[in-house]
């Protein structure tokens, strides 16, 4: 089982115990967990999660949303050294505009540099560490899951390039490798939207973040940058 399938089932499970431990309904439960993104912290204390006990995934959650925790440690890999965060070198025609892309999977920043390492041909490769702390005044849209609205989504972004949107953080799937082929059928119109989403459904992938303006940079405290060769 993959760690995000096994995120999902603890999620869902912890949701399930807290709205009837709070008697509260699924959807306040599912905008509380929204809230407080306790699915993103979930997957990044996974490794741990998964050995205790679920009264133990419980205290975790619920310290999680007493202590109003907003923070969130996320990963952009790279082969460039940098000091500074320049949205103007972000690469066009990007899922979510161009942008600041990053993700709560320290491994998968990782791979995602070492294949751009690959391609450039280049000896070093670079994955840096964030802390984003989440607060009212940014503008978030937030992908759940492989459905029509992210779908188009990232159709708009691909086709037309630069930043088609308002926002200041997009938060959702990534379009790897298992599910491109998918969205450029349709983007090329071959496929549906249904016949896409359908085709999705059975596809499981990582979340990645995406920071688009100076006010979303404003968000992000830097930690450390590891560089492999």
């Amino acid at each position: 089982m993959s760690i995000q399938a096994d995120t999902e089932m603890i999620s869902i499970k912890a949701m399930e115990m807290y709205a009837k431990k709070n008697h509260i309904s699924g959807e306040e439960v599912i905008e509380l967990f929204h809230q407080y993104q306790i699915f993103e912290k979930i997957m990044i204390q996974h490794e741990y999660l998964h050995q205790v006990s679920f009264e133990e995934v419980m205290e975790y959650v619920e310290q999680v949303i007493r202590e109003d925790a907003h923070k969130l440690a996320v990963f952009h890999g790279t082969t460039k050294r940098f000091d500074m965060i320049d949205l103007k070198k972000s690469h066009n025609r990007r899922d979510f505009g161009m942008g600041f892309y990053t993700t709560i999977l320290e491994s998968q920043a990782k791979e995602w540099a070492f294949r751009l390492s690959q391609r450039e041909k280049s000896n070093i490769y670079y994955v840096y560490q964030y802390i984003f702390n989440e607060n009212e005044q940014l503008k978030i849209r937030r992908f759940d899951n492989l459905n029509k609205e992210w779908l188009e989504f990232i159709k708009q972004n691909r086709s037309e390039g630069g930043l088609t949107h308002n926002f200041d953080i997009v938060i959702g799937p990534v379009a790897d490798d298992n599910t491109m082929e998918t969205i450029q059928l349709y983007i090329a119109n071959i496929l549906s939207a249904d016949e896409a989403v359908e085709r999705l459904r059975y596809n499981k992938v990582n979340n990645q973040i995406s920071f688009h303006t100076e006010k979303a940079l404003e968000s992000l405290s830097f930690v450390r940058r590891i560089a492999y060769e």
